[in-house]
């Protein structure tokens, strides 16, 4: 998590830490039942989770130990473990009643109350998490979780002086924890305690001197002000970090790490360019902050670009920036603020940032020429270094005809997402459409935020240490069962203009054959609500691997087609 978007997920950045003590109380509970419990039994499967828990394979952790209460509902060890593990998930919503249940079974647990304000905090019932720490405070005092969490919170709140209370308990508690004196500062900046602020900050890069937490501060730093040259210090410090580990990719085994980086190093580019904007070097910051929209196009990163350009009196860039801020999935609420102040009136505002959707597209979207006349569409692995220059290409899946267009995709003008001259060579993934009879191919390049990697074997599937999760064409699911298919309703206004053509939605079915997560790769925007809200009620047979059911990664069709009678 970096702080490009930091004000928006910083929630689920410490939970993580919140969420590490209660893992080490997990894993004390190990010696909780010295008897070997009976095969099957809920004692069985709850061991069999903890033994998932070392791997960190979370999600089928969670599914054991739902299989395990399934066996016992009332199994209070499973109850606790699996509410924390939905809490690790992101799923809050899930993890309330199971927390609440653990709790009415055993008011007195010593973790439960800490994990159900997590739950809450994630759901932002910040007041109802407060109420849950402090009667975790009530069982200890000295809780180390429940003081550091709730000084979250009410950063999160806005109530920065108890932010700053609960904290500074949390540091007599830990003072070696980088994520409590990191929040102590902002509770410190945020108040106008500025000595603090850069003291407690600074701590916290020295007792975790690592790019992102170098990133961290630097950003929150800029943000108040603080330290200007000290910030500008850690922010090149994580960028040199990085780049140094993005010299030599490699397209025949790509990895998560190359994809972090990807988006850890436009995050930390909005950083520096951050820095430089309060520090009144507007020209260099726009460079800067520019190449990480082009990489990373999410809420803050293009709120920051829009008020560089508004700095600079390009009052209709600004306006088109702060539009498409508020078109990503994850806009900052001060933008609209700022762009109602540009036009006069925030009247409009909802009708623009509809229009600004299509614009956040185009902005990531290159003309490659269709050669071969191919159509259909497919995903591919690009190397780019400065210049820029495309390094190498490789087809990942999709329409096997688009597979040889990867010289074209070589030759074709990728806009300079480089704001100097490095040897960094980025690994970035792009979904190539191509329709019938057109003599170009528009090749969509992915914010790096959502890119997730995959290794693609001769067979089509994919396999990556201990198999989890398949990858599977579409062509190969078309031969998998669906249990439970609900047909797309036809959106009225695609109908009456008589639209038609087909969504391609990027899907991973769970083990059990549900839709765990659905984005849109291609289609009509006036179409892909309806196909969305339809493909997430699917449900599939199980996909089994050597006889275990495995999570399956691959792309569905959803066409749309007027009848006769339409």
């Amino acid at each position: 998590m970096f702080p490009a978007n930091k004000r928006l997920k910083v929630a689920m950045v410490l939970l993580l830490a919140g969420a590490a003590g209660n893992l080490v109380w997990a894993q004390e509970q190990k010696n909780d039942d010295a008897a070997k419990p009976a095969e099957g039994s809920a004692q069985a499967l709850y061991a069999a989770a903890q033994r998932a828990g070392s791997t960190r394979d979370y999600s089928n952790w969670a599914q054991l130990l739902e299989e395990a209460l399934a066996k016992d509902p009332e199994y209070k060890p499973a109850l606790v473990y699996l509410g924390w593990t939905y809490n690790t998930l992101g799923k809050y919503e899930k993890a309330e009643p199971v927390l609440r249940k653990a709790i009415a079974l055993n008011p007195s647990d010593r973790v439960s109350y800490n994990n159900l304000g997590q739950a809450l905090a994630g759901q932002k019932k910040y007041e109802e998490a407060i109420s849950q720490y402090q009667k975790q405070i009530e069982i200890n005092a000295r809780d180390r979780w429940a003081h550091a969490n709730m000084g979250r919170v009410y950063n999160l709140m806005h109530q920065y002086y108890q932010a700053a209370l609960e904290l500074e308990i949390a540091t007599s508690i830990t003072p070696d924890d980088p994520y409590v004196h990191f929040n102590l500062g902002r509770a410190y900046g945020r108040s106008g305690q500025a000595e603090k602020a850069t003291k407690a900050l600074m701590r916290s890069v020295e007792l975790q001197p690592v790019p992102f937490r170098w990133n961290e501060v630097a950003y929150e730093m800029a943000v108040d002000n603080l330290g200007l040259e000290q910030a500008q210090k850690y922010a090149e410090s994580a960028i040199a970090a990085t780049v140094l580990e993005m010299q030599n990719p490699s397209l025949e085994h790509v990895v998560a790490e190359d994809t972090r980086h990807t988006a850890a190093l436009a995050a930390y580019w909005d950083t520096f360019g951050w820095v430089r904007f309060q520090q009144g070097k507007v020209g260099e910051a726009e460079k800067y902050v520019k190449s990480a929209w082009l990489l990373r196009s999410i809420g803050i990163i293009t709120d920051h670009l829009g008020q560089i350009y508004e700095k600079e009196g390009r009052k209709e860039e600004a306006i088109r920036m702060y539009e498409m801020a508020l078109a990503t999935t994850l806009p900052v609420p001060e933008t609209r603020g700022r762009l109602a102040t540009l036009l006069g009136s925030d009247a409009e505002i909802d009708q623009l940032t509809e229009k600004a959707k299509p614009m956040l597209k185009e902005a990531r979207t290159i003309v490659v020429k269709n050669s071969r006349q191919a159509t259909g569409i497919g995903q591919f692995w690009i190397v780019v270094s400065p210049g820029p220059k495309v390094r190498g290409v490789k087809y990942i899946m999709g329409d096997d005809e688009l597979a040889p267009l990867t010289q074209e995709i070589e030759a074709a003008a990728f806009p300079d997402c480089f704001p100097e001259a490095t040897e960094v060579q980025i690994i970035r993934r792009g979904t190539l459409s191509c329709a019938p009879g057109s003599p170009n191919c528009s090749l969509l390049m992915n914010s790096a935020d959502t890119v997730q990697p995959t290794e693609v074997s001769g067979t089509g599937a994919t396999f990556s240490g201990p198999v989890n999760r398949i990858r599977l064409g579409a062509n190969v699911l078309t031969t998998t069962k669906i249990k439970n298919k609900v047909e797309p309703v036809y959106p009225i206004e695609a109908r009456a203009e008589g639209i038609e053509g087909t969504v391609r939605l990027h899907a991973i079915i769970g083990k059990d054959g549900s839709i765990l997560e659905l984005q849109v790769i291609s289609g009509r925007d006036v179409l892909t609500k309806a196909a969305l809200d339809a493909v997430k009620k699917w449900k599939y047979e199980p996909t089994l691997l050597n006889g275990q059911p495995v999570e399956v990664e691959t792309t569905i069709d959803v066409i749309f087609a007027l009848n006769k009678k339409d």
